[in-house]
């Protein structure tokens, strides 16, 4: 394990140090990444979490309004789209649009496609909340990378492109 010497050990460190003198023939380098991925993504989801109940809406609710807000601009969205572009279970899609429906952020609609075939746009209500919430999430996500130079970020999202590329999650 190579650490700058500007850092302390971290729990991952001490982990795979455990995992080292409990069976030291098991290569647990992986977990160097991943395991730091995965705490990141723990803590960064709290804090967002956090920042969408102040909204009184969830992550999922998020998700589904800011890809409206990006994709609808031309007009209504297709669901099945919506549910792509908000990386939302299309058998999810429905309940979620109700809620959402119920909270008047967005307004449903038959399409031309099809009888089953379902078009989404944002209410002005949902117009007004996205645009709010959406300076408020990218100044916590803003304030989270605070520590990191401009230099690490850029870094840090090339490598973090490369694996996602990796994993065919593009």
């Amino acid at each position: 394990m190579k650490q700058d010497q500007d850092q302390h050990q971290d729990y991952i460190d001490r982990v795979m140090a455990q995992w080292s003198a409990a069976d030291p023939e098991l290569d647990v380098t992986p977990l160097d990444v991943f395991g730091r991925l995965h705490r990141v993504y723990v803590k960064y989801s709290r804090i967002m979490a956090a920042t969408f109940a102040e909204f009184d809406i969830t992550q999922s609710d998020f998700e589904v309004l800011a890809a409206l807000k990006r994709t609808g601009q031309d007009g209504p969205v297709d669901a099945t789209e919506l549910a792509e572009q908000a990386l939302v279970r299309t058998s999810d899609i429905p309940a979620q649009l109700r809620r959402l429906e119920d909270a008047d952020l967005v307004e449903r609609g038959r399409s031309f496609a099809g009888p089953r075939s379902v078009q989404v746009r944002l209410t002005s209500a949902g117009e007004d909340l996205i645009k709010k919430l959406a300076r408020e999430h990218f100044t916590r996500e803003a304030e989270l990378l605070e520590k990191l130079s401009t230099h690490d970020r850029e870094v840090l999202s090339k490598v973090l492109r490369r694996l996602s590329s990796s994993l065919g999650t593009v």
